[in-house]
């Protein structure tokens, strides 16, 4: 991401909860948001309902390992002048 970028606007994950099922491997996430512009008081962010995502146990697996490469240069501090792209 660049400097550049708004985050106003954007959805910050609270709370979730999951659940699975082996016999279809999926992973049921239940996903909490709230505007980012809330957690700084303004009245007039957007509020988000729950959200309820379904996900195979082969994304699951490639969402975690992603997770824990950026969780890792996060607590690394190793990247702190690369520019990231969101990738879609």
């Amino acid at each position: 991401m660049s400097s550049k970028d708004e985050f106003s606007g954007m959805r910050e994950l609270t709370s979730f909860q999951m659940d699975h099922s082996p016999m279809g491997n999926l992973i049921i996430l239940r996903s909490s948001f709230i505007d980012t512009l809330a957690s700084i008081g303004l009245k007039n962010a957007q509020s988000y309902p729950d959200q309820d995502v379904m996900i195979r146990l082969s994304m699951a697996k490639l969402l975690v390992q992603e997770l824990q490469k950026r969780i890792d240069s996060i607590e690394s501090h190793t990247d702190a002048d690369t520019e990231h792209h969101f990738i879609m």
